[in-house]
């Protein structure tokens, strides 16, 4: 039986090609060009105070449901920048998540620090299409894409100036991306399957990416305390990548202030 990340991934297939009869690929290549640089991920992710996160602005979840009544994209990301965020993830996908490549473009206007395009991507189209529309690195899931593929969709992302945030959640998927070569290497603590969360698996696979050169590693899902971020840090982990508990908190800003840390900001 299908479960929910293959249910998501064929969405997004059916939802694609419509895309593509909609917008050619010439169209979307045509549009390199008039974005501005991209900016650079591994410096503002680098491990050094204050402690690095990467705030999420997502509407829903497959398995939480609605997360903010009030939701208001640009406002979100205003909000995130001005209290520390050192990078935005954005989820653009639409059926499961409520996301919109508008919040990308429209945040690239707003705020100067890095953005994520936040998707379940599988086809070049994808990576033409999350620069043109702003982004300075995009999501791929290991889980989802084989080495081969995964490597491809890197080099295409190195072509367009992006890196590739390579998602991992077991040993079989760190080895996967680590072989096709990724260097911003995110661990996923949510099991996509299923929605269930457990920090043991960055407990497990920092100590499995730690070793690996020139890496950069980032805590995704189910970090809900600074004590958590001073853990994972102390294990090597750079930055961490927070959504729900920003987007379910009273004010989202003095949460995100909480997580960079007010021991350690200048």
């Amino acid at each position: 039986m299908p479960n929910i990340l293959d249910k998501i991934f064929a969405d997004k297939k059916e939802e694609l090609g419509s895309v593509k009869s909609k917008v050619p690929f010439s169209e979307i290549k045509g549009k390199l060009g008039h974005q501005p640089e991209v900016r650079d991920v591994r410096q503002a992710l680098s491990q050094s105070p204050p402690s690095r996160i990467i705030a999420e602005i997502k509407r829903r979840t497959p398995f939480k449901g609605e997360l903010r009544a009030d939701f208001d994209a640009l406002a979100i990301a205003r909000t995130y920048a001005e209290n520390g965020a050192a990078a935005l993830s954005i989820l653009t996908e639409s059926t499961h998540f409520g996301g919109n490549l508008d919040f990308l473009s429209k945040a690239r206007e707003q705020v100067e620090i890095p953005l994520l395009r936040k998707d379940f991507i599988f086809d070049d189209y994808q990576v033409y299409e999350s620069r043109v529309n702003g982004a300075d690195f995009f999501l791929l899931i290991a889980t989802w894409l084989d080495k081969n593929h995964l490597a491809d969709l890197m080099a295409l992302g190195r072509e367009l100036g992006m890196m590739a945030l390579v998602e991992s959640h077991c040993e079989k998927d760190m080895e996967k991306a680590i072989a096709a070569g990724a260097s911003l290497l995110g661990i996923n603590n949510r099991d996509l399957t299923s929605g269930k969360t457990d920090l043991g698996i960055s407990r497990r696979l920092i100590k499995m990416a730690k070793p690996i050169p020139e890496t950069v590693l980032i805590c995704e899902s189910g970090i809900h305390s600074t004590k958590e971020i001073r853990e994972f840090e102390e294990m090597g982990a750079h930055a961490f990548l927070i959504g729900e508990s920003l987007m379910k908190a009273d004010n989202m800003g003095e949460k995100l202030s909480e997580f960079v840390g007010e021991r350690t900001k200048i």
